[in-house]
């Protein structure tokens, strides 16, 4: 069995690349394959983003993301260059930079490139969505 590690680039607003990422990390689990993990670059930190209001009847992106990653056992990174630049920040980084709100969602980490590398040296494949 393969080990893949999810490259997400797109906002979860605009498409249906999250959702597509994640019916394939479904199947992928499903055949036994490992999910090394999942990470937010670009406009896809906004899947991170703990005030999200979706539409009445349908669940936040970050809510999914969070229920598969909580299923399977895999981390959920965010690029923290990204994040910082489109309003997604952790405790620390909110102390850091006196920002008004962590909105960062639980489930999430804040993370360097050195992650996506390290997934790109420990990974089988690396699938861009």
């Amino acid at each position: 069995m393969a080990t893949f590690s999810l490259l997400l680039t797109q906002s979860p607003f605009s498409g249906a690349s999250h959702i597509l990422a994640q019916d394939f990390a479904r199947s992928l689990l499903a055949q036994g394959h490992k999910l090394q993990r999942v990470f937010f670059y670009q406009d896809a930190v906004f899947a991170a983003l703990s005030t999200q209001n979706p539409a009445q009847g349908q669940s936040a992106v970050s809510q999914q993301w969070q229920s598969l990653a909580t299923e399977y056992g895999f981390p959920l990174q965010v690029c923290i260059a990204n994040a910082l630049r489109r309003g997604v920040t952790d405790n620390a980084e909110q102390q850091r930079y006196n920002l008004p709100a962590n909105t960062l969602a639980a489930g999430f980490e804040l993370a360097g490139l050195g992650e996506m590398a390290e997934a790109a040296l420990d990974s089988d494949r690396i699938i861009d969505f």
